[in-house]
């Protein structure tokens, strides 16, 4: 992970994905020393404001791996849920494109897009981030399933891992909300005010269903461009664009031509829907898992750009990501199995390297931690309550002359 952030401040990354017993050890880092950097202001997060929380906690996880004899990943549990979901992938794909009538295909394609997202959330996610195995070759693999997908683990892992996952909710640099003006939603209090925004939470569902089809297109236009959200990519090795245009193609081959000729004589329209109703149902999963974590009315947002704080977020980093995110159904077993371990995004973001399967366990340990050093928790009771804090900020964002701002701007 640290190697795709060469170049750059990579002091959270570098935290956040290393146990204490590395972060600790003088010997072990003295080896890989270069020199001291000169320029202070590469920081994002002010170093005057970081604390012992995030060193504390880690070690209170930590102990809790050791205590009950658990490993962080290559968990029994995730091996068998990695098999049913990609068995069922499969099956779903063969009954879509095999189903007696257009009904029951449409019924067999939304079943197939919401296990594709469950794919996308339980199984790349974790291994994108280091999070299935301790085996690279493994992660490497699992997390390529984007890639057959549609996506492209590399842009993913460039724009959600080195830029989201640094600078959650940080408004000028965190691609998961970057904005251009105007833009389609309106999501910040230093977006400008359009007409369209009242209406937002009325068409955006409809957007939200294109999110897949989006980031096929996306990820061409952030390859060639080396760029994407204000995320500068790494030099793009000759592999990396060998595996994207071949998992490209690959896409298209068994999402549209193989179904074609094998399945449907040629009559590409059907296809064409099929295809379309996966990739809508699996959209709006994944944009709701994902959207209703940090755009949502009990978040918070920060700020760089203020001359006063020196560019920098002026706020503990670890403590930014807990009250910049936010869970739903806290400690369920279930839904942390439906979401990928995303209805536990705080935890996610403290211990990214984790397997999700861990996160209901971690829980009341991060909870207990927060209510000692006094940093609010946010949660929603449930997805369906989640959901609702998201359209509510769209609507109220949309609002013309609303300035809302959550529980604050920093």
């Amino acid at each position: 992970m640290l190697l795709i952030a060469a170049g750059r401040h990579s002091t959270e990354l570098f935290l956040s994905h290393h146990p204490s017993s590395v972060i600790h050890n003088e010997s072990l880092l003295n080896k890989y020393y270069i020199g001291d950097v000169e320029d202070e202001q590469v920081h994002l997060y002010d170093p005057k404001c970081q604390t012992d929380f995030y060193d504390v906690l880690r070690r209170r996880v930590e102990q809790y791996f050791k205590d009950n004899n658990l490993k962080p990943r290559d968990n029994t549990e995730m091996y068998i849920k990695t098999v049913i979901l990609l068995f069922l992938w499969a099956f779903l794909y063969i009954k879509t494109h095999t189903a007696q009538n257009l009904f029951l295909a449409t019924i067999y394609s939304c079943m197939w897009g919401l296990v594709s997202a469950s794919i996308g959330t339980g199984i790349m996610h974790d291994a994108n981030h280091g999070g299935y195995s301790n085996s690279a070759t493994l992660n490497r693999v699992f997390g390529a399933v984007f890639d057959l997908l549609g996506g492209s683990s590399y842009c993913w892992k460039m724009i959600h891992s080195v830029g989201h996952h640094v600078s959650t909710n940080v408004i000028e640099l965190d691609p998961d909300i970057h904005t251009n003006e105007p833009h389609f939603r309106r999501i910040k209090p230093t977006q400008k005010q359009h007409f369209w925004y009242k209406y937002q939470h009325i068409y955006l569902p409809f957007l939200y269903s294109t999110l897949l089809i989006e980031m096929f297109l996306r990820d061409f236009v952030a390859m060639i461009g080396g760029k994407w959200g204000g995320v500068k990519f790494q030099p793009i090795t000759k592999q990396e664009w060998v595996i994207f245009f071949c998992c490209k193609a690959l896409f298209l081959l068994y999402a549209f031509v193989f179904p074609a000729y094998f399945f449907h004589d040629g009559n590409w329209t059907k296809v064409c829907y099929l295809t379309w109703v996966t990739l809508s149902v699996a959209s709006v999963l994944l944009v709701l898992i994902f959207q209703v974590n940090h755009v949502t009315d009990i978040t918070e947002q920060f700020h760089t750009d203020n001359k006063e704080r020196n560019g920098v977020v002026e706020k503990d980093w670890a403590k930014s990501q807990i009250i910049g995110s936010s869970n739903f159904a806290s400690g369920s077993w279930l839904w942390n199995h439906l979401s990928g371990g995303l209805n536990h995004q705080t935890e996610h973001h403290l211990f990214p390297t984790i397997c999700h399967v861990h996160y209901p366990k971690l829980h009341p340990i991060v909870k207990k931690t927060c209510e000692e050093y006094g940093v609010r928790f946010n949660s929603y009771s449930n997805f369906a309550t989640a959901v609702g804090g998201h359209f509510g900020l769209l609507k109220k964002m949309g609002e013309q002359g609303y300035e809302y701002r959550g529980y604050g701007i920093h």
